[in-house]
């Protein structure tokens, strides 16, 4: 049976991932696994047996609340605690519970937005070998559309594959976009590479469009089709972190109100990457504080 892993902090944002885990979780079927740290704590027993005590009790509450009878004696949960910190040691409990995702709350930080406030980033995916489901603010149904972008030179079965099973009903949507500069010569592979993909997402429409800025054309993209759930499958982890940028929170954009699953093609991003997110952040800063 999959597996869900479900970072549990007791805040609105967590118990937001979780709600959709839970309908993920019905779908597939798939066991959800409730994690939480204790990092800096020194628990007695007892103390950790009401830790225990209260993630479980969230979970049945949801359960009660969310789901009908019959869906909710399907869903097997079991909590863990943790005693390092999340980003330290979630990658772990990934591969020793053997998760198939790991869907959280929304709470990513920009790269170039961290430097400028001092901040260390925040836990990303490409840290995690399973893909990355990040659920904002809102409730939110199982996705009846799903834009998919991304290198699909580098996208096979295994990213593309699971995709079918995120979806509400089997006449899903999919739309699959790639992105070129504009004036590039060679793009044959990249429709190949398209055409390709269309084998493990049978019916899915194929975009290759030209743009300077892949994560503009996405946004656009997106505010025009509407879909339910973005995919990114990017070696790009500026970009990852860019999708996240505080302007496009202050601007309501679209692609920051669906949920956002992230493939872990990512890399992590290099110091020149970050020095042109230093440069980035000082451009857009009067923009931000303009909003």
């Amino acid at each position: 049976m999959p597996t869900i892993l479900v970072p549990i902090d007791f805040s609105t944002s967590s118990e937001n991932a979780l709600l959709y885990a839970n309908k993920l979780a019905v779908r597939l079927p798939a066991e959800v696994v409730l994690v939480h740290s204790t990092a800096g704590e020194a628990l007695a027993p007892e103390q950790r047996a009401a830790r225990l005590a209260r993630l479980a009790a969230l979970a049945e509450r949801l359960r009660y609340q969310q789901l009908t009878r019959q869906d909710g004696r399907r869903l097997s949960y079991h909590c863990h605690l943790a005693a390092e910190p999340l980003p330290a040691c979630l990658d772990l409990l990934v591969a020793g519970y053997r998760a198939d995702f790991v869907v959280a709350g929304l709470t990513l930080t920009d790269c170039a937005a961290a430097m400028a406030a001092g901040r260390p980033l925040a836990l990303l995916p490409e840290r995690v070998s399973c893909p990355v489901l990040l659920v904002p603010p809102g409730r939110h149904e199982l996705p009846h559309h799903i834009v998919v972008s991304g290198d699909f030179a580098r996208l096979g079965a295994a990213q593309l594959a699971p995709l079918t099973a995120l979806v509400r009903t089997p006449a899903a949507h999919f739309d699959l976009v790639q992105f070129h500069a504009p004036g590039s010569a060679g793009l044959a592979p990249l429709k190949q590479a398209l055409l390709a993909a269309r084998v493990y997402l049978p019916g899915a429409a194929t975009h290759l469009l030209a743009e300077d800025d892949a994560l503009e054309g996405l946004g656009e993209f997106c505010a025009r089709q509407q879909p339910q759930l973005v995919v990114l499958a990017t070696a790009d982890g500026c970009l990852v972190r860019r999708f996240f940028n505080p302007l496009y929170r202050r601007t309501d954009a679209y692609h920051l109100r669906v949920p956002a699953l992230l493939l872990p093609t990512s890399t992590l991003p290099t110091p020149a990457c970050c020095a042109r997110c230093a440069l980035r952040q000082a451009a857009e800063a009067p923009l931000v504080l303009s909003q």
